[in-house]
């Protein structure tokens, strides 16, 4: 068994005497530099905060993966961004804003097929007959729309105010102009509805009477309609296919009957079988 020197041992009499001096100063030296390490780390952060979230958008962007249809949207958007660059004569831009309208009926048309369109369904539609809650009287249209804070519609709900009902400043001026009797039987029979026989009782006038007032509106009417698309057509601008629709079945009878041209109402009651008699 081998036993140490008296000198490498501790002088147990005299107790413990303490660190070595050149020991002590390096144990606080080497803290000294940690903390100040410390110190700058921090200083560098403040000054260049990281930002985690957009590490981790970035993670996820490269972890996702890309549809093939987006790629090409996103490939085509390129391309044509790199056209209107390169672009220098009208005829490159021309190519340029049809490449963009491209793009864009493509979105709009993406974009429709998320609405929920109603179509030609009644606003009544599946309503509760006897509802418990909610009074069938609030299913109106009228005053869902007033409580919903549309309250144009209710503000230009009269004979005198119905031109602003429409955004087309040529049809709101057609109506503005009517007289204030025009105005008053075209509103109660093609926006409130009223039969012939209804508004003539209201009026103090025979059946006849409107009806042939009637026929004078729309004769006036579809007049000033048919020379302003007439206008619009030679003008070269474009137009709908309800307003083609009209050009035709006006022209065809303006041909026959000149300026009493007219084109009268759809009657949808059919007409009754004559007899055949003996």
């Amino acid at each position: 068994m081998a036993y140490l020197s008296d000198d490498e041992l501790l002088d147990t009499e005299g107790g413990f005497t303490g660190w070595d001096d050149g020991a002590e100063e390096t144990l606080e030296q080497a803290l000294a530099e940690e903390r100040l390490a410390e110190l700058e780390n921090e200083l560098e952060q403040d000054e260049h905060p990281i930002d985690y979230e957009a590490e981790l958008e970035d993670e996820e962007e490269e972890a996702a993966p890309v549809s093939e249809k987006r790629l090409k949207r996103e490939l085509r958007a390129e391309a044509v961004r790199r056209l209107e660059e390169a672009a220098r004569t009208e005829k490159d831009f021309r190519a340029v804003v049809e490449e963009w309208n491209k793009l864009d009926r493509n979105r709009e048309r993406r974009e429709r097929d998320h609405e929920n369109l109603r179509g030609d369904v009644s606003p009544e539609y599946q309503a509760v007959p006897e509802p418990k809650l909610i009074p069938r009287w609030m299913n109106n249209p009228a005053y869902r729309q007033l409580m919903a804070g549309n309250f144009l519609d209710i503000l230009f709900d009269c004979p005198y105010e119905m031109h602003n009902l429409t955004a087309d400043a040529f049809v709101s001026r057609m109506v503005e102009e009517l007289s204030e009797e025009h105005k008053e039987v075209l509103y109660f029979l093609s926006l409130r509805l009223y039969s012939t026989t209804r508004l003539a009782a209201m009026r103090g006038q025979s059946d006849r009477n409107i009806r042939k007032l009637r026929k004078t509106i729309h004769k006036k009417l579809q007049r000033q309609m048919y020379d302003h698309l007439c206008g619009k057509q030679e003008h070269g601008s474009s137009l709908t296919l309800r307003e083609r629709q009209f050009l035709e079945e006006y022209s065809k009878i303006a041909r026959k009957q000149g300026k009493d041209a007219v084109i009268r109402r759809e009657n949808k009651t059919k007409r009754r079988k004559k007899k055949n008699r003996p």
